[in-house]
């Protein structure tokens, strides 16, 4: 029943959050070049009306424009179109639009009439769509979100050797739905400074530390990353994937992928098979 654990995702999905004017954008384009090396293709999906692009001198990278409304399945296109592209990372600036979009559509609803509370069914089920599609995308992922911004005072002493108390504006939580972080591998939050701190880490590499992100940074991720051994493939799983790879249309491997829910596979053997086919006519099993 139990099998030995073993690190089998080869692919980091990150998330840097922050005030604005901290440098996540900056930051996780070097983040993403040192993740994917020199000659890695990165992605830039930005919803800051092109702002990106003012860092085109830093590193090479592609870039998409996502104007308003930020409907969910701009979100989920974009970022199977990145993995159909064979791109090896993909920036999200800012995921916070995302919520921002959920948020208006569950107003939408409101007006409309009905319970307040079950009009949260529809926009928590499209938000959770994005989540997935992020987290099971065979691609790095790095979502960018802004903080709750406010102002705290703080001692300094000034030119003529006085202590005073002067304002300093820091970040709170991310402009995103309560308990997101849960859903990355790590999380940095990136101070007005321009260091971060981890709030969250599996890696086990930054913890307990401040620093400035920098190609270093993805380059320590990419290592962890390649330390990862895949399991083996049982009958089961072998037999699942001989039918995808003969699948001729969507409706075909959407009945396989309902087959491979139910079945009784263990998470190890469902990751392999997302590994090989889950980009297959953009279904997700």
């Amino acid at each position: 029943m139990f099998t030995k654990a073993q690190r089998t995702d080869a692919f980091i999905k990150l998330a840097l959050t922050g005030p604005s004017g901290g440098g996540k954008s900056y930051s996780a384009l070097r983040l993403a070049r040192g993740l994917v090396g020199p000659s890695g293709r990165i992605a830039y999906v930005d919803t800051e009306n092109g702002s990106a692009k003012l860092y085109s001198d830093l590193t090479e990278f592609y870039h998409l424009d996502l104007a308003p409304p930020f409907e969910y399945k701009k979100f989920i296109d974009a970022s199977r179109e990145a993995v159909k592209a064979g791109f090896d990372c993909v920036i999200f600036d800012s995921a916070s639009h995302l919520w921002q979009g959920i948020l208006e559509d569950k107003t939408n609803l409101d007006r409309r009439g009905g319970n307040q509370y079950t009009n949260w069914a529809e926009p928590t089920k499209h938000f959770n769509e994005v989540i997935q599609s992020f987290l099971q995308s065979r691609i790095h992922t790095i979502s960018c979100m802004r903080s709750k911004m406010d102002y705290v005072l703080q001692i300094e002493t000034n030119a003529k050797g006085k202590e005073v108390q002067t304002p300093k504006k820091v970040g709170l939580s991310p402009v995103m739905r309560d308990g997101i972080e849960y859903e990355f591998t790590t999380v940095f939050e990136i101070g007005m400074d321009h260091h971060c701190t981890p709030s969250k880490d599996r890696t086990g590499l930054f913890m307990d530390k401040t620093f400035q992100i920098t190609e270093e940074t993805g380059e320590q991720i990419k290592q962890w990353l390649s330390e990862a051994k895949p399991p083996e493939r049982n009958a089961e799983t072998d037999k699942f994937l001989t039918l995808i790879h003969h699948a001729d249309s969507r409706d075909s491997l959407q009945l396989i992928a309902s087959e491979i829910k139910k079945s009784k596979l263990p998470e190890s053997q469902k990751a392999i098979i997302r590994t090989v086919y889950q980009d297959k006519f953009n279904i997700v099993v």
